[in-house]
């Protein structure tokens, strides 16, 4: 049982039955209840973590207290594997569990040992690195050309799809605070662009969101970006320019 879950993880989906057992007799399930550090800036780098079940906070914290967030990791994704792949020995961030999480713990020794045996892992990794590589680019974009309303809407229609959230309603999954720390946004500049978004079909009350008007959302960010049409989340909430809109419009 443990083995076939084990191969619902992205990282090892591609796994033989021999290398998921081989993973299976070397890792460990682990728990980092909502609000606890898994590991701090500058501790030693001793495991490869896979997230099973919750959501990761990966930030750094300024000298004058500020939390920068660099992204918020959830269920299948692996936390650290640039530290995997360049042999770092501190971590470089913080990682703190947003919610109660449960974690796949392999020893970093025994991966780095053992990449010969576990098949195409190390393709499987550098995947990993290059798309968080482009998604960091695309970031760098959008501060550049977006007001922080384009650059929250873009959030809010990625965490829909994330999430397999109805567009037209669902809850926030972490706290505004968090959210303004990851989209680097002050919290009040963050109350203002939610106003903003109202007239561009996206309307935000306390924690619940409702994309009410893709056309306007998409008219408002999408179109300022300039891989629309290489994004996922364009395609799967636009899937053959289908207009979801409470006025049926």
């Amino acid at each position: 049982m443990f083995q076939s879950r084990v191969k619902t993880l992205p990282i090892f989906a591609d796994s033989t039955p021999e290398q998921a057992a081989l993973i299976v007799r070397n890792c460990r399930i682990i728990n980092c209840n909502s609000g606890n550090f898994l590991f701090r800036h500058g501790d030693k780098v001793t495991h490869f973590y896979v997230i099973y079940r919750g959501a990761m906070q990966i930030f750094r914290e300024t000298p004058d207290g500020y939390e920068a967030t660099s992204t918020i990791l959830i269920s299948g994704d692996s936390i650290n594997p640039d530290e995997l792949a360049a042999y770092q020995t501190e971590h470089a961030m913080n990682a703190r569990a947003v919610e109660d999480c449960s974690l796949l713990v392999i020893s970093i020794s025994w991966m780095r040992e053992n990449f010969h045996k576990l098949g195409n892992m190390a393709s499987k990794l550098l995947v990993v690195l290059a798309d968080r590589l482009g998604d960091a680019q695309i970031e760098i974009e959008h501060q550049s050309t977006m007001s922080a309303a384009q650059i929250m809407g873009c959030y809010l229609q990625k965490l829909c799809v994330q999430y397999n959230f109805d567009p037209l309603g669902f809850e926030l999954p972490y706290t505004k605070q968090l959210i303004a720390s990851r989209l680097w946004i002050e919290r009040e500049t963050l109350s203002r662009s939610l106003q903003t978004l109202k007239d561009h079909g996206i309307t935000v009350t306390g924690s619940h969101v409702a994309i009410n008007d893709t056309r306007k959302a998409r008219s408002f960010v999408c179109e300022r970006c300039s891989v629309a049409s290489r994004c996922a989340t364009y395609r799967e909430l636009n899937q053959d320019r289908k207009q979801i809109s409470v006025h049926g419009t």
